[in-house]
């Protein structure tokens, strides 16, 4: 039986190779590599502040080389050249960071006791918080920028910024919340 033109088994408009074993190894090699590379960075420069630190032009080109490490990863094609590649544009932001006069992160601290006897730390920036937390896992660690948008959003902010204001010099040592009493009726659900 002939199949007419036209008809038949829909040709695949792309073709996938799956890559051989050695070549998924020495792909997940290099990702671990960048991944290793990646986190030093992070760790002393903070979780993406690095390209926020560099002109704009470095900053668009970096961002387009992850652009293209993402395409090769999701083609699982030229992985390896494409880690290389933007392992020296890390590399390049660090060193113009550094031009520009840019500080790594200093992992600074106040501290505090919890309650329950736990460390607090307050850092002064966000980016400070990954650092300091990584360093001392044991510690509850904020920046004061996410202190203040506690504060702001906890409605029992407002009383009690009157009485500290009322109050001067007065110091919260204890906070309380309404307990609800169990309902004790006979609805069976």
């Amino acid at each position: 039986m002939a199949v007419k033109k036209g008809r038949g088994k829909p040709k695949p408009n792309k073709v996938y190779h799956a890559p051989s074993n050695g070549a998924m190894r020495r792909m997940q090699q290099s990702l671990h590599k960048y991944d290793d590379r990646v986190s030093q960075v992070e760790q002393k420069w903070g979780v993406d502040r690095l390209v926020w630190l560099v002109p704009t032009e470095l900053r668009n080109r970096f961002e387009q080389q992850m652009d293209r490490l993402n395409a090769a990863i999701d083609k699982a094609q030229d992985v390896e050249h494409q880690v290389e590649v933007t392992l020296k544009g890390v590399a390049a932001l660090e060193r113009a960071a550094v031009e520009a006069g840019a500080e790594p992160l200093k992992g600074e601290w106040i501290e505090g006791n919890m309650p329950d006897g736990r460390v607090l730390a307050i850092v002064p920036t966000d980016y400070e918080v990954s650092k300091v937390k990584r360093d001392n896992r044991e510690m509850v660690v904020y920046s004061v920028n996410e202190i203040g948008r506690i504060l702001e959003d906890w409605e029992a902010s407002k009383p009690v910024e009157e009485v500290k204001h009322v109050f001067e010099g007065a110091v919260v040592e204890k906070v309380r919340t309404p307990i609800e009493e169990e309902l004790n009726d006979e609805i069976p659900f």
